[in-house]
């Protein structure tokens, strides 16, 4: 076994660099899944309805959503939201496939709204 002595001006700049390192995972992982936005497609492969269905939702006022260039994007908050209100007959389970996708989206790279007006 080696023992390797370094400087303790060394030391302390190594572990405040590790320490800010384990702070930036930990912010990683608290994200807040109920930003990210997902659009008319994915809302409707994940909670198993037709376009027509999120249309007719969207015209009933039954979920909050934007619309950008003629496309329409909602966030999984104002999904959770519309699913505790029992507008879709859903279960649990979907809820958490949404979830998981969402999650892999952002690993790809897709952001998160983080202004809130």
């Amino acid at each position: 076994m080696k023992i390797i002595t370094i400087e303790e001006e060394a030391w302390d700049q190594l572990n405040n660099r590790i320490t800010a390192i384990a702070d930036y995972l930990k912010r990683l992982e608290v994200t807040n899944y109920e930003d990210l936005w997902l659009n008319n497609h994915e809302v409707c492969q994940y909670l198993h309805i037709s376009e027509k269905t999120l249309w007719r939702m969207r015209t009933k006022g039954e979920i909050a959503y934007s619309k950008i260039y003629g496309q329409y994007f909602y966030t999984i908050g104002a999904i959770k939201d519309m699913l505790n209100a029992n507008a879709v007959q859903s279960s649990d389970e979907y809820v958490q496939e949404l979830i998981a996708k969402g999650k892999s989206y952002i690993e790809k790279g897709r952001k998160l709204k983080t202004d809130k007006k």
